[in-house]
């Protein structure tokens, strides 16, 4: 199939002028009232001439057939998608010119308007040009000569054209061959990559069956998706079991020690899932974002080996049409030890890989529009059907995180101490530096910070030393702030800062310098340990900390974070809390989504006085009293005459009616 005709429908062919209504203005303006020449010109305006019939034009190709488009792209493979609009282009020029002569020929009864001929197309890619005019011989010397070198570069023509001949045959035998070679690896890695997968899917297998009876693994079907009664119910059967399925044990281990990160596929399917990994990562890419890369490929890895197991050939893609395995792979998320949240966040990964896919179609793929339509919408039903499980696993964490937060005593304690005990740790290391004293010393750090802003710990483990050093220069009499440009939130709220007082800057500037006299501190970064990439064990620090102020209970950066959001909404105004937001980089809209459904118990008391000043309005508005003798009305009381008379069911405010109620 031809697939230049949007690119070659570029207006009128004899004005070249954009128009939609050609036919009209064919006929408006330039009086084409030839119906059939009129159809001609739109055919070659719509790039729908036909050109099957017409010898081949390549310079040294002598096809003659019924299908020249098939031969252009099965045979001339050394042409490229530009040189083959070029010779296709004029071959459809070449055959309407044609087409319009031949027409011109029968002295139709409407009168055509073009006066094309067909002498006037180019044939710069013509196999033989057309012949010369016969001349009339000449006894004069300079016509012989002229004659012997027209003769000469015939000759030499001719040479060059089997030369040109010879050497097109030798490119395409040679493309071709380049081509089978190609195709033959791709499907020896194929035949690799499944038995490494066998034998890997093997071993969970014998491991499974000292603990229960296993299933019989499915037999290994044709590359045609599987559409017999029984694969689905096999796949039925696999997913409602307790624990995943037996051909997909991909979740096992934790961090780097997960299996998903040992799945392999042909190099074509490697080739295309990289791609998608340096589009998920940009231009730019930070390490936490690379990791965050290799994660996300890992789990679309996890989840198109679910759904090839039994097919021998995967470069085709097709195994993404059973609509019923995609089920029961998120039925094995689902019953999985992962959280409903994780098995959320896995099948959305998905969802952004199948949309990739959609709009970037692999190499070899078989997938029609119609087949990613369905996968896609499959998807999305599914997301939508565990909305509810998500939201309510939401709500239940946020309301235990909110009861176990630390206090407000807690935190002037742990502010408390920092000023006493950062010093120390300073001081320790300036003559006996060791790893133990530094931790201590960035625990306290970041438990200060977090004390007072709240920040999250990537503002504090991507805090560079330039950072610091341009504080130092901007500072003033009033402290010091700090601008940190790496960290999560950066693409909303842009740099995020921390204003530090003399003192406490000084705590910074004097870790500086200690650094500088410390071998292998030749990180860019404040908190900097051992390699040239930020910390990742802020937490622990935190924890170190934390203990050593003398507290208990768990402790981590989101629960101080936490305090500070919910003071902010509970004793600031709206404009101060925003601002407050703001500068701990906190959006108030999603904090609100989930902290509104959890009232605590003084604000559920708030909102039952709200729903019994209603009742008593509602109360007073029946029975024509004002508004200002409100208080009078006991809507408690069934024996309020003016309440019996307009409510025959008095309203009973009382624990056992609001239990039968729930």
């Amino acid at each position: 199939m031809l697939r230049h005709t949007k690119m070659m429908a570029i207006g009128c062919p004899i004005c070249n002028s954009p128009y939609r209504a050609l036919s009209k203005h064919l006929l408006r303006n330039h009086s084409v009232r030839n119906l059939v020449e009129r159809r001609i010109l739109l055919l070659l305006a719509k790039g729908r001439i036909n050109i099957r019939l017409h010898p081949c034009i390549i310079a040294g190709c002598e096809y003659i057939g019924t299908r020249l488009d098939r031969h252009l792209y099965r045979n001339h493979v050394e042409l490229s998608r530009q040189e083959l609009h070029v010779v296709l282009t004029k071959l459809k020029m070449k055959v309407a010119t044609k087409k319009l002569h031949e027409l011109s020929l029968t002295n139709p009864t409407v009168a055509m308007i073009t006066s094309w001929d067909v002498d006037t197309v180019g044939d710069d890619v013509l196999s033989q040009p057309p012949p010369l005019s016969p001349v009339i011989k000449c006894d004069n010397p300079d016509c012989k000569e002229w004659r012997m070198d027209a003769n000469r570069m015939k000759a030499q023509r001719d040479i060059y054209a089997a030369e040109v001949k010879s050497l097109r045959c030798m490119l395409q035998q040679r493309i071709k061959r380049n081509r089978k070679r190609m195709n033959q690896r791709a499907e020896d890695q194929e035949r690799v990559f499944l038995r490494k997968r066998s034998r890997t899917e093997s071993t969970p297998k014998r491991l499974s069956k000292s603990k229960g009876p296993s299933c019989r693994k499915s037999p290994i079907a044709s590359h045609t998706p599987v559409s017999s009664s029984s694969e689905p119910a096999s796949i039925d059967t696999e997913a409602s079991s307790s624990s995943p399925p037996i051909h997909s044990p991909w979740f096992s281990g934790r961090g780097r020690g997960n299996r998903m990160r040992d799945i392999t596929f042909p190099r074509i399917m490697e080739k295309y899932l990289q791609g998608y990994r340096d589009h998920y990562e940009g231009i730019d890419p930070t390490v936490r974002l690379q990791e965050n890369a290799v994660s996300k490929i890992s789990r679309v890895k996890s989840f198109l080996s679910f759904m090839a197991h039994g097919f021998n050939r995967l470069s085709d893609w097709l195994f993404l049409r059973d609509l019923k395995r995609i089920r029961g792979w998120s039925r094995s998320l689902i019953k999985s030890s992962l959280q409903v949240t994780t098995s959320d966040f896995y099948i959305k990964n998905i969802s952004h890989f199948l949309k990739y896919m959609n709009e970037t179609p692999c190499k070899g793929s078989r997938l029609n529009q119609n087949d990613m339509i369905l996968i896609t919408r499959e998807v999305a039903a599914i997301l939508k059907s565990m909305r509810k499980k998500v939201f309510i696993h939401q709500m239940q964490v946020k309301r235990d995180k909110m009861e176990g937060l630390p206090s407000h005593k807690d935190i002037m304690a742990c502010l408390t101490a920092a000023k006493t005990r950062i010093p120390q740790p300073l001081d320790v290391m300036t003559s006996n530096p060791t790893h133990a004293t530094r931790s201590l010393l960035y625990g306290y750090m970041t438990l200060n910070w977090s004390c007072i802003y709240g920040h999250r710990p990537g503002v504090y483990s991507n805090m560079t030393n330039t950072e610091v050093l341009k504080a130092e220069i901007t500072g003033t009499a009033f402290g010091h702030l700090i601008h940190v440009s790496n960290h999560k939130t950066a693409n909303a709220f842009g740099e995020a800062q921390m204003y530090l007082t003399i003192e406490e800057f000084g705590w910074m500037k004097r870790w500086l310098e200690i650094k500088g006299t410390l071998t292998g501190t030749n990180n860019r970064y404040f908190l900097c340990i051992a390699g040239k990439n930020p910390s990742r064990n802020l937490a622990t620090f935190l924890r170190l900390a934390w203990a050593d102020v003398g507290l208990k209970g768990p402790i981590n950066f989101t629960d101080l974070r936490t305090v500070h959001a919910d003071n902010a909404k509970r004793f600031q105004d709206i404009s101060n809390r925003q601002r407050v937001s703001d500068f701990m980089c906190h959006n108030t809209a999603t904090a609100d989504k989930y902290y509104a459904k959890n009232p605590s118990l003084k604000e559920a008391t708030d909102i039952r006085m709200l729903f019994t000043e209603s009742l008593q309005a509602a109360a007073a508005a029946a029975s024509g009293v004002s508004e200002d003798n409100l208080g009078d009305i006991d809507i408690h009381s069934d024996r309020d005459s003016s309440v019996e008379e307009h409510s025959p069911t008095p309203y009973q405010d009382s624990t056992d009616t609001e239990t039968s109620d729930e």
